[in-house]
């Protein structure tokens, strides 16, 4: 029996046309991820090189030779992998996990000097931020590496200049604290010193002490008198004391009994009081008060006091 003969069947033009529609759709389909690769690479936005899978560089766009001030043509002998100051940045494990294990990893930021490496030493140095993503060939297996660049360095300098101004600022409170501090150590001192002034005790005579008297007498006040004439009182041995009140304008009714219990707690201590340069206005307010002042003698001056206790120890001997 004769063998079949199998005729190929040619193609019809309406198949052919059909074919070459669906060939030019997937050519269209495929475009579109390379225009927008590549209006990413010329967009000028962002800095981006691509390595071969021995972390050479093969492609760089134009923003990253204006960021870096560097050409491809620079990068001869440079390889990513071999890069020191990225070893000392520790970022290569990342790297070498996107070159040897096909993984996309964001690096951490560094402060990038061309400058620095051996087979560079020329462009300017970046804070940048980067990241690697690797592009596998028909087995999966990486064909090359893109890496995008983001300065930072804007951003960078700005937080710099924050922790300056910050640190300024800090520096400027600690020393208006440390003025302020000074200021108030200065007033105290001043108060004390006007507060001793305000309540001077004289020594007139051996055993003999004259309190002269200034200004109004309110409750503090009064409490500061008495502490520094007790005080006066023992350190002295006293045993006489004069209280001068010319120089005391008012004197209220507390004023009056403030009064009235320093010569009480003087006398405690052994010390008999008498009172000069009472006015008249300050002799009606201790009437009005009843406060007993009938055993405490009264005199019109200090010279009248000091001579009233002078004879009192004339006649004692």
């Amino acid at each position: 029996m004769p063998r079949a003969v199998h005729m190929k069947t040619t193609p019809t033009i309406a198949e052919l046309e059909h074919e070459i529609d669906a060939l030019r759709q997937r050519v269209a389909e495929l475009e579109i991820p390379a225009r927008r690769y590549q209006a990413l690479l010329d967009g000028g936005i962002v800095s981006m090189m691509i390595y071969d899978r021995e972390s050479r560089a093969i492609e760089v766009n134009r923003r990253w030779e204006q960021l870096w001030h560097l050409r491809l043509g620079d990068l001869t002998e440079w390889r990513l992998l071999a890069d020191e100051q990225v070893s000392a940045n520790g970022s290569m494990p990342l790297v070498e996990r996107a070159f040897l294990r096909g993984e996309s990893t964001a690096l951490p930021t560094i402060r990038y000097d061309p400058v620095q490496a051996d087979t560079l030493q020329k462009g300017v140095a970046r804070w940048v931020a980067s990241s690697l993503h690797p592009i596998n060939d028909a087995a999966c297996g990486v064909r090359e590496v893109l890496q995008i660049h983001v300065d930072i360095g804007e951003i960078k300098q700005s937080e710099d200049e924050l922790r300056a101004q910050t640190a300024q600022l800090e520096a400027a409170v600690d020393e208006r604290t440390r003025r302020i501090e000074e200021q108030l150590r200065v007033s105290e001192e001043q108060q004390r010193a006007i507060a001793a002034l305000s309540t001077p005790v004289l020594r007139l005579w051996n055993g003999i002490l004259a309190l002269p008297l200034v200004g109004r007498i309110d409750a503090v006040r009064a409490a500061r008198i008495l502490d520094v004439l007790l005080q006066a009182i023992v350190d002295t041995r006293a045993e006489h004391v004069i209280i001068d009140v010319t120089g005391v304008p008012f004197v209220d009714a507390d004023g009056a009994h403030h009064l009235r219990d320093t010569v009480r707690a003087s006398s405690l201590l052994g010390a008999q009081c008498v009172i000069v340069g009472i006015s008249p206005a300050m002799a009606k307010v201790l009437i009005d008060s009843d406060l007993g002042f009938d055993d405490v003698p009264i005199f019109a001056s200090l010279e009248h006091g000091l001579r009233r206790f002078l004879s009192y120890r004339n006649e004692g001997r």
